[in-house]
């Protein structure tokens, strides 16, 4: 989604979580520490979200791949033209799908082949800068050759975009596993901090529990117990996150 003042959705994205959990906690009668703990993860949080929304855009590129590399290699078998070729792609994925993280990166290349003052050869390279997943990348760079060669010498070009297509089903399937695999831990993670959560909140409304709670000690004690698990979150998140 585009904007018109991208400092500001910057701006607003990075401080306004922690503004508002700032708010939130300490009308919620929390101790200090423990909202300027809530506000810290909320400061770091869009932080770690943006990285893990790449990916995720990444992975859905990778998903569309397989059929596009299938239906390039037909079209390009037919016909050396790039441009056509890479609409012709986007064009059956967005009336298959609807628009697509992937059928909009083709289209924008194809379109920038179509340009004078661009051409195929930089709108492939534009393609492998910008991709957000490096199956993609990897697409970009056969395209360059098979630009740069006139046809991708032939027969070796298409053996080569075909193995291409078979490295990314492989990548996919490795990939599901690994998600079936990391979906559990991953859920725990998300679990515990949220019933500790209700857990504090349940003994604060109890008279012989406020008094402690007062206490700098427990204050600092509860603040670095909600570091601790935001940070354990981050560590399980970021390695189920390689692992797909």
């Amino acid at each position: 989604m585009s904007t018109e003042h991208p400092e500001l959705a910057w701006a607003a994205l990075i401080w306004g979580p922690a503004i508002a959990a700032f708010a939130v906690a300490l009308a919620a009668g929390f101790p200090l520490p423990v909202v300027l703990g809530v506000a810290g993860i909320a400061l770091v949080a869009p932080r770690q979200w943006l990285p893990g929304r790449a990916k995720d855009r990444g992975r859905q590129i990778d998903q569309d791949l397989p059929q596009a590399y299938v239906e390039l290699l037909s079209i390009l078998r037919a016909s050396p033209d790039v441009a056509a070729a890479l609409a012709e792609v986007a064009a059956g994925l967005e009336q298959a799908k609807g628009p697509t993280a992937l059928s909009a990166e083709l289209r924008l290349t194809a379109q920038e082949a179509a340009l004078g003052n661009i051409g195929r050869g930089q709108a492939v390279q534009n393609l492998q800068r910008r991709a957000a997943s490096v199956s993609l990348a990897n697409l970009g760079l056969l395209l360059e050759r098979f630009i740069q060669t006139g046809a991708g010498q032939g027969g070796s070009f298409f053996e080569a975009f075909a193995t291409g297509a078979g490295n990314v089903q492989s990548i996919l399937e490795a990939r599901q596993r690994a998600q079936a695999k990391a979906a559990e831990s991953l859920q725990s993670a998300r679990l515990v901090p949220v019933l500790l959560g209700l857990t504090l909140l349940f003994f604060m409304s109890d008279p012989g529990f406020q008094g402690a709670f007062a206490l700098p000690l427990v204050q600092l004690i509860l603040a670095g117990a909600l570091v601790v698990m935001y940070a354990g979150y981050l560590i399980m998140a970021d390695m189920a996150r390689e692992a797909v």
